[in-house]
């Protein structure tokens, strides 16, 4: 069942683990969502100071995957584009992906959580209905909880190899080993970050499709999420990494039926991808 946690109680959960803290920025971008008449121009003109900030947003709204249909041309144009909320949850992905910068051995790590966010924003054409920022935003904090869960216990390498040869969730494996997960961490960042209900719950979730048939556990655009994101995780190593997926033999009928999807669709939108890359 979903469950709404205090700032008091995540900040108790994330006792001993080492997180990024929340950017000021965001702060001060929640500080004026929270007026009584948000002003477009003043969250525009906030994010504009940050010039490394804008420039990482106008790149990711302007890359062929996230798939808008206008050039964006500065901060205050995404701002009237999207909505105040909306372009939030680009800056808060945009953000994260900066506190990695300067740590070489994840670069890869958040190069792939990049490609799948776009991948999942890029689905988004294809599933009108599911918002584009959210989708975008949930494939980048996805995974978060790994390089944190790496920091916190020593020997979390090995879990990821164990982990790897489960036939299974790979949080089966973690809460194992270590009492949690790196999806709970990860749900517990993305709420202390200020992220919505359904991308903490998404994220919750993302390792356990079980979710799209249990309905009382997850909103519906939580359970879509999961579904979408399987999908760019499946297009994202077939296509970027030219690996096999086996994980996508056994559910990829069953992910396809859920978001409406038929063969000949799935086909076009990895051609399409696979155009876009």
């Amino acid at each position: 069942m979903t469950v709404e946690l205090s700032e008091a109680a995540i900040s108790q959960m994330l006792n001993g683990f080492s997180i990024p803290a929340r950017p000021a920025l965001l702060l001060e971008i929640d500080k004026e969502l929270k007026r009584p008449e948000p002003s477009l121009k003043a969250l525009g003109d906030l994010i504009a100071r940050d010039v490394g900030v804008s420039a990482a947003v106008l790149k990711t709204l302007n890359s062929p995957l996230f798939g808008l249909r206008q050039k964006v041309g500065n901060v205050g144009q995404a701002a009237m584009l999207l909505g105040a909320s909306n372009l939030k949850n680009i800056v808060t992905g945009v953000m994260l992906r900066q506190t990695a910068q300067g740590n070489a051995s994840l670069e890869r790590f958040w190069d792939s959580a990049e490609k799948v966010a776009s991948i999942n924003a890029y689905l988004c054409s294809v599933l009108p209905r599911t918002p584009r920022d959210e989708a975008y935003t949930f494939g980048l904090f996805r995974d978060c909880g790994i390089p944190i869960m790496m920091r916190r216990f020593p020997d979390y390498k090995e879990t990821l190899v164990k982990a790897a040869a489960y036939d299974g969730p790979m949080t089966d494996v973690e809460e194992q080993q270590h009492g949690t997960s790196h999806a709970t961490v990860g749900y517990l960042v993305a709420r202390s970050w200020g992220l919505s209900e359904t991308i903490g719950q998404s994220i919750l979730w993302h390792h356990r499709p079980s979710v799209l048939e249990n309905e009382g556990d997850a909103p519906p655009l939580a359970r879509t999420l999961v579904a979408m994101n399987i999908l760019a995780e499946h297009l994202h190593d077939t296509v970027f990494r030219l690996r096999d997926d086996p994980r996508w033999r056994r559910i990829g009928e069953r992910i396809l039926d859920y978001l409406g999807l038929h063969q000949d669709d799935y086909l076009e939108i990895r051609d399409e991808v696979q155009a876009r890359a």
